[in-house]
């Protein structure tokens, strides 16, 4: 052996014995913020506190739904002259890695795009494929390197995108199955990379509610997560979010080995946090909690940096739209119609009609449950509160006989109340005690023409439920997910809320009475 030989060996033997045998990192995971930074001081405060507790060993995750959801993200976003709010939040503490949510998707490659170019943290989700060059459009997965010690963390998105956002969002981008996709990634995070630790960050939810769709359907399960961890062995984390409940469980993989599941919650309501000590050699340790922030303690750097952009959007919404001559609430939606979704229906009507396109038929929900808006002048943020979603408007074509399956699916789903859709343009009574399939008796037409089962009629509706969204096209109706297109007629490039506004401002004055277009039997 010579001597260069020998003092490599040496030198070699010498590292290895000065690296850390053991190290304890602390995850934290934010999801569904949903634009809520004005609700986040406490947030902030708490994961500074641990920034500076910790240093590089608390490793910072934010799981999507971000860019949808206030009236001051909205403004953000339309905002080209400011970094978005967003992207200022990651950056602010910063964030160790970002994933991409559904309603980021919502937003538009023109948002989004932008957005994570701003963003100075990896943005990982490795199912989401940019068509013409068959790859994934954001980094599949990122390593992260602590003391010797490497984290593996990768980013899936349900593809039930494809099911809400229409396409003009989403150009060029293709939604793969999340349980394949994920395997897949696995597979080569293993082989390539040979992580101490494999931790998923997935926006989509705990497991498959009664309102998915079949689990053999090409998009697989909206919510994958369960399903992943207990099938696919490999990950010993899994962040998730997108169904909004709070969760912090161990399951077990198909190896008999733990994984443990956490889901902090949305709208900044807490954080969800993994101790985990890696030994070389051995199975990480895991001890994972909910942390709630609701406590007195605010970050006031955090406070001034949001301030500016909740300025920028109260100029906005303090403008006056129109007159609202009498009280308007969700609560009376159940009972018969109601002037809070027969506004909506007479915007969707008249909005279409200027664009050269009859609707026969319109439908459309409350979106939110407990909600009331006062007689007055009305301002742009009673329009946030009347209609709080950025769905486009959407024409679609269907026969009699699946105008009554969808009332009749949407009167059987009416809890949560945005899939609780009424119908305008017709006549209908409801029978309570009657089951599905026999519940709605079609009258007539509401301009006294006769209804016919058999002939297509115009129908208007907002954009989430011609994708397919609440299910009452696939569920209701019997259509395929990929023949929903086939019946699409025509979409707005614009959202629905803004029209809406619009709509409003031009008639200066809002009706008083409902359309009364149903009865309850």
């Amino acid at each position: 052996m010579n001597l260069k030989h020998a003092f490599m060996i040496a030198l070699t033997a010498l590292m290895a014995s000065c690296a850390p045998k053991e190290t304890t990192l602390t995850f934290i995971e934010t999801t569904d913020t949903h634009g809520r930074y004005d609700e986040f001081d406490n947030d902030a405060y708490l994961i500074k506190q641990m920034k500076d507790e910790l240093g590089d060993k608390l490793i910072l995750l934010d799981n999507g739904d971000d860019l949808q959801g206030t009236a001051f993200q909205y403004c953000s976003n339309q905002d080209a002259e400011h970094p978005n709010l967003v992207s200022e939040v990651l950056n602010y503490f910063p964030y160790d890695v970002a994933g991409v949510g559904n309603h980021d998707i919502e937003a538009g490659r023109k948002v989004f795009d932008r957005l994570y170019s701003e963003v100075k943290v990896p943005v990982v989700c490795a199912n989401v494929i940019d068509e013409a060059m068959g790859e994934p459009y954001f980094t599949p997965y990122t390593i992260i390197e602590r003391n010797g010690f490497r984290i593996a963390v990768l980013g899936m998105l349900t593809p039930y995108v494809v099911t809400w956002v229409p396409d003009r969002l989403r150009p060029g981008l293709r939604f793969d199955q999340l349980e394949t996709a994920a395997e897949k990634w696995v597979k080569i995070i293993q082989e390539k990379e040979h992580p101490d630790l494999l931790v998923g960050l997935f926006h989509s939810g705990f497991e498959p509610q009664v309102q998915n769709l079949p689990e053999d359907h090409p998009l697989g399960r909206e919510n994958a997560t369960k399903w992943v961890a207990e099938n696919i062995a490999g990950f010993d984390i899994i962040f998730y979010g997108h169904d909004h409940r709070a969760r912090a469980e161990k399951l077990t993989n198909p190896n008999g080995e733990p994984v443990y599941v956490l889901n902090s919650g949305n709208r900044a309501q807490g954080l969800a946090k993994a101790d985990v000590t890696l030994k070389k050699g051995q199975k990480p340790q895991i001890s994972i909690e909910l942390v709630p922030t609701d406590g007195e303690e605010k970050d006031a750097d955090f406070i001034a940096m949001v301030q500016p952009y909740l300025d920028r959007a109260d100029e906005y919404q303090q403008r006056e739209v129109a007159e609202l001559p009498v009280n308007i609430s969700t609560d009376e939606a159940f009972g018969g119609p109601c002037l809070w979704v027969d506004e909506i229906h007479r915007c969707q009507f008249e909005t279409v009609e200027a664009e050269g396109i009859h609707a026969d038929i319109s439908m459309a929900a409350p979106l939110n449950s407990g909600k009331t808006i006062e007689a007055g002048i009305l301002k742009v943020s009673d329009f946030f509160t009347w209609y709080p979603f950025e769905n486009s408007l959407a024409v679609m074509a269907l026969t009699g006989k699946e105008v009554k399956n969808f009332l009749e699916y949407a009167y059987e789903m009416k809890n949560p109340i945005y899939n609780f859709d009424s119908g305008a343009g017709l006549i209908y009574e409801v029978t309570n005690k009657k089951p599905m399939g026999e519940r709605i008796h079609i009258v007539g037409m509401a301009d006294g023409t006769p209804f016919d089962m058999d002939k297509t009629y115009n129908v208007v509706m907002n954009s989430y439920r011609s994708m397919g969204g609440g299910n009452h096209l696939i569920n209701g109706i019997g259509w395929a997910q990929e023949e929903i297109k086939d019946h699409v007629v025509w979409q707005s490039d614009r959202d629905l809320r803004s029209l809406f506004i619009d709509w409003a401002a031009k008639k200066g004055v809002l009706d008083t009475e409902p359309l009364n277009c149903w009865t309850i039997k």
